[in-house]
C-alpha cells in the first residue's frame, strides 16, 4: 500500500516539475541569432512593472520592427510570434515543447485538474468494480491502466494528448491505491487497522520528498517521466504475492478459497488451525449481517440532508473536506511561487507532512477531535495570511510561515477522515465519508487554478484565499459535536441528536459511555 502511494504522490505532484517556472522571451528571427540574448532583450523587448513596481523585461509582448532597422521602431507592440526558454538548468520542459505560456498558460492548471479529475472518476468506478470481481484482479486492471498511460504519455504528439493521458494515469493509480487499502483494511485484524490507516501516509510522504531529487538530477520532463514510470512495473507483482480479500471471497461464496487464505495467512503469523478456522466463521457472521443490513433499504446521500442538524452537520464537513483538499494541493502546487530554491521548498513541503501525521495520531488521541481540528485549521490560515507581508523581505520567514500552513493542512487533512467517520451514522457511515471525499476530490480540481487568479490579479492573492477559507472552516467546525469517547450513533436518528445537550442519545441507559472508543469505532466504520 505504502508503495502504491510513493509512486502516486510522484505522478501527482510531477506537474511542478514538467511545467516550472522557466524565463521566456520573444525568439529571435533566424536573421538575428547571431545576436546576444541581452542584446536581443534591451533591442526589442518593452519594459513592464509588476505589482510592486519591480521592472522587468515582457515576457510576451516585442516591438514591432522592420527588418533592415529595427532598432529605431519602438512603437507598436506586439504578441511573441514565438518563444525562447531559459536552458540552463532545465533541459527540456513541456512548457517549453508546447509553448504552455502567456494566453496558454492556464492549460497547466487544466492538466492538472484532469489529473484530479481521474481520481475522483476512479473512485465511483474501480469501487463498484472490486465488489463484483474482487480485489486482486481490479488491482491488476488498474495497473495495467496506469502503466500504458504512463508509458504512452512519453509519446504525446501533442498537450491536449499529454493532459488525457495524465487523466488516465491518475485514473489507473487511484485504482490501485483505493482497491489496496480496502483489501489491506478487510485483511489485517481491527487492533492494527488504526495503525496501518495512517501509515499508508507516509508512502506518500516519502514519494513527495523523492520527487524533487530526481528532478534536480534528471532536469528533462521525458526522463523524470520514465524514472517515475518504470519502477511502478513492480506493482505487477500484486498478482503473486497478494492475496484476495477473505471477506470478498466469503461474500462471494467462495468458502474453500477463503479458508486457504486465512490458513496461509496462520502459518505466517505463526497461529493454530483452530485460530484460523475461528477467524474465518467470525468473518462469515460478519458477512451475514452486513448482508442483513443490505436487504434494507440502502442509504443515499440524500438521507443525510433530510433532518435538520445532520443537513447542517453534513454539509459543514463537505466544506471541511473541500477545503482541506484545495489548500492542501494548493501549497503543494506553488511552492515554485514561494521564491528561494523551489528543489528545497519542494522538499521541505514534503517532509513537514512525517511530523505531521505523527502530531495527528497523537492530539486526537489526547484532545479528542473537533478542538485539534478547529486549532490547526485556524492555525494554518493563519500561517498563509501572514506570508503576505513578507513577498520581498524576509523571504526565509514567508517560506517557514508556508511550511507551518502545511503542516497544519497536512495533520487537518488527517483527523477529518476519523472525525468524519465517527460522525456519521453506521447507516450511512460510507455513504458519508465517500461523499465527503468527493468534495475533496472537487477541491483538489480547482486548487491548480488558484496560481493562475493570482497572475491575473494578485500574486499574494492564493494565499489570502487560502487563510481566509481556512479560518472561516476552522470556526465552523466547532459547530460539530466531540466524538471522541462517545458511543457513536447507529441510525438517522441518532444521528440527528447526537452531539445535542440533553439529547435521549446522552441519557439513555442503554448507551453507556467507555473509556476509549477508538478500535470500535474504526472496526464500525471502515
Amino acid at each position: 500500500m505504502s508503495t502504491v502511494s510513493i509512486f502516486s504522490a510522484m505522478h501527482n505532484l510531477a506537474i511542478s516539475f514538467f511545467a516550472p517556472n522557466i524565463d521566456h522571451w520573444c525568439s529571435r528571427p533566424q536573421e538575428y541569432q547571431n545576436m546576444s540574448v541581452d542584446q536581443w532583450k534591451n533591442f526589442t523587448i518593452p519594459l513592464i512593472k509588476d505589482d510592486n513596481g519591480k521592472t522587468s523585461f515582457s515576457k510576451c509582448q516585442m516591438f514591432s520592427f522592420p527588418l533592415l532597422n529595427f532598432t529605431n521602431n519602438k512603437t507598436n507592440i506586439i504578441d511573441c510570434p514565438s518563444w525562447e526558454y531559459e536552458d540552463s538548468f532545465f533541459v527540456s520542459t513541456i512548457v517549453s515543447k508546447w509553448n504552455l505560456v502567456c494566453d496558454k498558460e492556464w492549460a497547466i492548471s487544466m492538466s492538472q485538474s484532469a489529473f484530479m479529475g481521474g481520481y475522483m472518476t476512479a473512485v465511483m468506478v474501480f469501487g463498484q468494480l472490486s465488489d463484483r470481481i474482487g480485489r486482486r484482479p481490479v488491482i491488476v486492471i488498474a495497473v495495467t491502466i496506469f502503466l500504458l498511460s504512463g508509458i504512452t504519455c512519453l509519446f504525446a504528439a501533442n498537450f491536449m494528448m499529454f493532459a488525457i493521458l495524465r487523466f488516465f494515469i491518475s485514473f489507473g493509480v487511484s485504482g490501485i491505491g483505493g482497491t489496496a487499502f480496502v483489501l489491506l483494511m478487510e485483511a489485517v485484524g481491527p487492533e492494527f487497522r488504526s495503525f496501518f490507516g495512517v501509515a499508508f501516509n507516509f508512502g506518500w510522504a516519502l514519494g513527495y520528498i523523492i520527487l524533487p531529487g530526481l528532478a534536480w538530477l534528471i532536469r528533462d520532463w521525458y526522463y523524470l517521466q520514465v524514472a517515475i514510470t518504470v519502477p511502478c512495473f513492480s506493482l505487477l507483482l500484486f498478482w503473486w504475492y497478494v492475496p484476495e480479500s477473505p471477506r470478498w471471497l466469503v461474500a462471494s461464496r467462495r468458502f474453500e478459497e477463503a479458508e486457504s487464505v486465512i490458513s496461509c495467512a496462520a502459518h505466517k503469523n505463526n497461529l493454530s488451525e483452530v485460530d484460523a478456522k475461528t477467524a474465518l466463521h467470525q468473518i462469515m457472521d460478519d458477512i451475514q449481517k452486513e448482508e442483513g443490513h443490505q436487504q434494507k433499504k440502502r442509504a443515499t446521500v440524500f438521507d443525510l440532508l433530510k433532518t435538520p442538524c445532520m443537513r447542517r452537520k453534513t454539509l459543514n464537513l463537505f466544506f471541511c473536506w473541500f477545503v482541506n483538499s484545495f489548500i492542501y494541493f494548493g501549497l503543494s502546487l506553488n511552492t515554485n511561487d514561494l521564491g528561494g530554491n523551489s528543489f528545497i521548498n519542494f522538499f521541505i513541503a514534503g517532509a513537514v507532512e512525517f511530523p505531521a501525521y505523527v502530531f495527528a495520531i497523537g492530539i486526537i488521541k489526547w484532545f479528542g477531535r473537533r478542538i485539534p481540528q478547529t486549532a490547526l485549521m485556524i492555525a494554518g490560515g493563519l500561517s498563509c495570511l501572514l506570508t503576505i507581508p513578507f513577498t520581498h523581505e524576509l523571504l526565509w520567514l514567508r517560506i517557514i510561515l508556508a511550511m507551518i500552513g502545511k503542516f497544519c493542512i497536512t495533520a487537518s487533512f488527517g483527523i477529518v477522515y476519523v472525525f468524519s467517520a465517527e460522525i456519521f451514522p453506521t447507516v450511512v457511515r460510507n455513504v458519508g465519508v465517500g461523499s465527503s471525499s468527493t468534495c475533496a476530490r472537487v477541491g483538489s480540481m480547482i486548487a491548480p487554478f488558484v496560481k493562475e487568479l493570482g497572475r491575473a490579479t494578485h500574486k499574494d492573492l492564493p494565499f489570502a484565499v487560502f487563510g481566509t477559507i481556512s479560518i472561516v472552516s476552522g470556526l465552523m467546525v466547532l459547530w460539530l459535536p466531540e466524538t471522541h469517547k462517545k458511543i457513536l450513533p447507529d441510525t438517522l436518528e441518532e444521528g440527528e441528536v447526537f452531539g445535542l445537550k440533553g439529547s435521549c442519545l446522552h441519557n439513555s441507559p442503554s448507551r453507556v459511555d467507555v473509556q476509549d472508543e477508538t478500535t470500535r469505532t474504526e472496526d464500525d466504520y471502515i
